[in-house]
């Protein structure tokens, strides 16, 4: 099964994660604003080319924030992320590949969400590197064929 979801405003970014920008209270946690489907995820992220450096600034953290959680689904997370770059521009984007293999289960997937997890204060800095640098976002969720 294929699912794909294309989200091209920065907008649309901005209100999707803004949401997830907040830190969850200690009594509840927070339900995951993105999870995957499937066995494997590719995340193909079209980032503005003068934006780039911010962008793998917003990357490293995601990886920092992902290594020292507290929480074992994290470093699963952590171990099935790959992340790669493409040498082609599309519409004049660069662009971005997250390769998921395997999909954590009901795990969330904003990057905004995580970071908070472990850099409350800086989350909001970070989003806003994140905000600013997306120009598209389109997701496929994979399943094994037998």
């Amino acid at each position: 099964m294929l699912r794909l979801q294309v989200f091209v405003s920065g907008m649309a970014l901005a209100g999707f994660t803004l949401a997830g920008g907040t830190v969850a209270s200690a009594q509840e946690p927070a339900k995951p604003v993105l999870t995957l489907d499937g066995d494997a995820a590719v995340i193909t992220l079209l980032i503005k080319p003068d934006k780039t450096a911010e962008f793998e600034s917003v990357i490293a953290k995601l990886r920092e924030s992902l290594s020292k959680s507290d929480k074992p689904e994290r470093k699963q997370q952590l171990a099935g992320w790959k992340i790669f770059k493409s040498a082609q521009a599309a519409n004049g984007q660069a662009v971005y590949i997250f390769f998921i293999d395997p999909v954590v289960k009901d795990q969330e997937y904003d990057l905004t969400r995580i970071i908070a997890e472990v850099f409350p204060v800086e989350v909001q800095e970070v989003f806003q590197k994140y905000k600013d640098s997306f120009a598209g976002r389109a997701i496929a969720s994979l399943s094994k064929v037998p």
